[in-house]
């Protein structure tokens, strides 16, 4: 790998992506949610804020350590996604031996969005990615004379990616059935010893794990593994309807989005699929990623969250890529390697495309300005109602007076107006700020409208999907004035 260089410009270039524009946007709900779940006792906070294991939380809270800004916080996961680059090029030169399918792989997922999205994203995802590269690699088929302490890293990448994400149960366990029963042809090879490894390590997650689950398994699943819906098991028509669209949307989360994009590399991962399939140094590889898919696809249809749904299935991400790298590696003979060049040039284009939108489109919720804005206006006497869908970024980004702070329960999906209704008309303060963020929208900011004649609208300051409205009680009451949109 060090004598590489084709690896060293995929990783220069994969690093650049993810460092470029690191502390531009507000930390998000989810990225807050996430660093508040890293605070006191990790094991119970963790539990009880997020729908993932503790190892994250707990490597957040010693990386928080060096500060709290947005770029110091989106280093820890930006590094996490720059080392994923080496290790899915190693996971691919290991599985399939070919230098070209293992630079293409690399290429892929220094190219693909979400893995660079989530190295710019206070969560747990780029960790799931890089452990998820290396514990197959680590369980690839090799001689028999291996050092034991390749025994050792299966056993603690097994521990470690269990406590990173949930869905890994169905990789880890899927290695460990193929493993159970596959034996290799060739005289001289011999599958190497993973079931003690990989048993070790579930049974070392095992307790972090009776701790968290009776929480975890409260919540629902979507139905299938994009959409964020339920599956009504009606039928096998459904069920194979559920399939095809779950592979589908699947295949467009880990490549572009797009729904060609989803076919086209969906396409190549089952053409290296059946490739690799072939060759019986590989083929462990392969059938323990189709049987992972089809576990995790049956979790999501019987909603057994959070052990089902795309996010959850990220550990199919490294072994996808891997897949259609090769696929798309075998296509080089044909038409004097035109198809291999233009399956190149369609990861550069999408590429392209989402770096413009997610560099110029905002995204998140732009809280940061709100609460500068709010910081800058509120007198001393001014109460501040927080929305509940508010909470974790109010409490990350404001630095006044905590008695100042009426922290509402109820989310705006809700009858949220009810709920400033009452407030008003139990507090006799003059003026009250009321912030708001997630899941806040036009329709939404449209129903304060319904707040109470007592009070006016004085002022506003809205950011994307965040806001603070000001509104203070006036002599006699008369209906608010309508709020225009905003641009």
């Amino acid at each position: 790998m060090k004598s590489d260089r084709w690896l060293w410009i995929i990783l220069c270039l994969g690093a650049a992506l993810r460092l470029y524009g690191l502390g531009e946007r507000s930390l998000s709900y989810d990225e807050c949610q996430q660093f508040w779940a890293s605070r006191g006792n990790v094991l119970s906070s963790n539990r009880d804020i997020t729908l993932d294991p503790p190892f994250f939380a707990l490597l957040l809270r010693a990386w928080s350590v060096a500060g709290r800004g947005e770029a110091t916080l989106r280093l820890l996961p930006c590094l996490l996604g720059i080392l994923g680059i080496p290790a899915v090029y190693f996971l691919a030169r290991r599985v399939s031996g070919d230098l070209l399918t293992a630079r293409i792989a690399s290429l892929f997922f220094a190219l693909a969005p979400y893995p660079i999205r989530y190295s710019q994203s206070v969560r747990v995802y780029s960790l799931a990615l890089l452990l998820c590269a290396l514990l197959p690699a680590a369980c690839a088929p090799a001689r028999p004379d291996e050092p034991p302490r390749r025994r050792l890293a299966i056993a603690g990448l097994t521990c470690a990616g269990l406590l990173a994400m949930y869905g890994v149960l169905w990789l880890a366990g899927a290695l460990f059935a193929v493993f159970l029963v596959a034996r290799t042809r060739r005289a001289d090879e011999a599958p190497l010893p993973v079931l003690a490894p990989l048993a070790g390590g579930m049974l070392a997650a095992a307790p972090l794990y009776l701790l968290s689950i009776p929480t975890q398994m409260s919540q629902g699943t979507p139905s299938y593994f994009y959409e964020d819906k339920f599956l009504p098991v009606t039928g096998v028509r459904d069920a194979l309807a559920f399939l095809g669209q779950g592979l589908w949307g699947m295949s467009g989360f880990f490549s572009f989005i797009h729904p060609l994009a989803g076919l086209l590399f969906g396409a190549l991962a089952l053409l290296g699929v059946v490739k690799l399939g072939r060759d019986p140094i590989a083929r462990p590889m392969a059938l323990a990623w189709l049987l992972s898919l089809a576990a995790a696809a049956g979790a999501s249809a019987f909603r057994l969250y959070p052990f089902g749904g795309t996010r959850q299935m990220l550990y199919a991400a490294p072994l996808f890529y891997l897949f259609s790298a090769h696929g798309l590696a075998s296509l080089r003979p044909h038409l004097k390697g035109a198809l291999t060049l233009a399956g190149l040039a369609a990861m550069i284009g999408g590429c392209g495309v989402f770096l413009y939108r997610y560099h110029s489109e905002p995204g998140g919720q732009e809280m940061r300005p709100v609460m500068s804005y709010l910081e800058q206006h509120a007198g001393p006497g001014d109460r501040i109602i927080v929305n509940k869908d508010a909470v974790p970024q109010f409490r990350f980004y404001y630095h006044g007076a905590p008695e100042a702070v009426i922290w509402g329960k109820e989310t705006v999906i809700r009858d949220y107006v009810k709920e400033l209704n009452l407030i008003l008309s139990e507090d006799p303060a003059p003026r009250f700020w009321l912030v708001f963020s997630h899941g806040w929208s036009d329709e939404r900011r449209g129903r304060l409208q319904e707040l109470s004649p007592s009070v006016e609208l004085e002022d506003r300051f809205e950011a994307h999907r965040a806001a603070v409205y000001l509104v203070a009680r006036r002599p006699r009451a008369a209906g608010l004035q309508p709020l225009p949109a905003h641009p």
